[in-house]
């Protein structure tokens, strides 16, 4: 049993200077788009050269909200007094004073994104590109054996009870019974979880009940092993999981937990599968994969605390939690590093009195800035 105190008290928060999905690549256009992470609010765009942007939705002037006004070629207008931001963040024209020399804090943070695995993915921190995470791996999305669905799915939880609940096999014959989970047969074996810098992952035995039917819907007497690789990446936030089925079917499910706010969570996600791949049948992995998430939502939303506690002596964990626990640690590397948002401080002095951002890496460049850097926690 698991009794060791980490950290102070309170419950864990949001971290910035991470990578997160903002959307998937299909879903941006040449429109402008409203983004929420992290309790702040951002604005999504193509330029001209059909690259992804992610600015803060902010305006320095009179802190009109970009996503609400219009593109001007590769430029965002504010609806307010018709400002222009460029795709870099600064001001690039002034209607009211068209003649002015542009003050250099007519400027609002512009976000680092990349575009891969279908996804755009924005750097939220100010960190030079050679320290930010990596993005993890994830080749079986490009492998034609693996066919692919994807979606979406809003929890009214924190990103980091949905990560630990996608790391949790635990819960699978309690919570997930009628889809994957076998109750006659909960014991978790013996594992090891491999533990990296950014990422973790470790490979379990569990039971399922044997099915029998197209899509194995049936359930018979008798049960099989699976192997189940579970595992996840500071990045996105993500969780992974690899499924080897008998037969030698696979299922592949990477899920990025993004958090609109606080207690709201927004997961993006992506499902390969081996077998059974016409397309006719995308549909029903789609309504299994959502039917799971709900079973698991039913849960979560009345978890309390509602966020993971930074104390383990609130808690009794077990050797069956080791993933879980391994993320908890590297989340809390983070918040010493000083990357953990300070909401306290964040409703007290900023929420309805003045504006903040997170901060993105030109203001490592640039010192002079109208709108305040997001409270953190400092470093310890």
């Amino acid at each position: 049993m698991l009794t060791q105190t980490y950290g102070a008290p309170g419950d864990r928060s949001m971290l910035k200077n991470l990578w997160y999905v903002i959307l998937p690549s299909s879903q941006l256009t040449n429109d402008l788009t409203a983004i929420r992470i992290v309790g702040q609010s951002f604005v999504a765009f193509r330029d001209e050269h059909g690259k992804a942007c992610l600015l803060s939705d902010v305006c320095v002037h009179r802190g009109g909200s970009l996503s609400a006004g219009k593109k001007v070629g590769g430029s965002v207008q504010c609806p307010y007094h018709g400002w222009r931001f460029g795709a870099d963040g600064r001001c690039t024209h002034i209607p009211a004073q068209p003649n002015l020399k542009i003050p250099i804090k007519a400027r609002i943070d512009a976000y680092p994104t990349i575009e891969r695995y279908g996804w755009i993915w924005a750097f939220l921190g100010d960190l030079p590109e050679d320290e930010r995470p990596p993005l993890p791996i994830l080749d079986w999305l490009s492998d034609d054996a693996v066919r692919t669905v994807s979606g979406h799915f809003d929890w009214e939880s924190s990103w980091d009870r949905v990560i630990e609940n996608g790391l949790d096999f635990a819960h699978a014959p309690f919570v997930h019974g009628s889809t994957f989970g076998d109750v006659n047969h909960p014991e978790i074996e013996s594992f090891d979880v491999d533990s990296k810098e950014w990422s973790g992952s470790a490979r379990m035995i569990m039971r399922r009940p044997a099915r029998k039917g197209l899509l194995r819907r049936k359930s018979l007497s008798e049960s099989v092993e699976v192997v189940t690789v579970p595992g996840f990446h500071l990045s996105g936030p993500c969780t992974t999981l690899e499924l080897e089925l008998p037969r030698g079917w696979r299922i592949y499910i990477v899920s990025a937990h993004v958090p609109l706010d606080a207690n709201r969570t927004r997961t993006w996600w992506m499902m390969g599968r081996t077998f059974l791949r016409s397309p006719l049948l995308d549909r029903k992995f789609i309504v299994s994969n959502i039917r799971i998430f709900k079973q698991d939502h039913a849960v979560l939303k009345n978890v309390r605390p509602e966020r993971v506690p930074d104390s383990w002596q609130q808690e009794v964990s077990l050797k069956s939690d080791a993933l879980q626990i391994s993320f908890r640690k590297r989340v809390q590397e983070l918040e010493h590093r000083g990357w953990r948002i300070d909401e306290l401080r964040l409703a007290q002095e900023f929420t309805g009195r003045k504006a903040c951002a997170v901060p993105c890496p030109e203001r490592r460049r640039i010192d002079s800035w109208a709108i305040e850097q997001i409270p953190v926690h400092p470093q310890e």
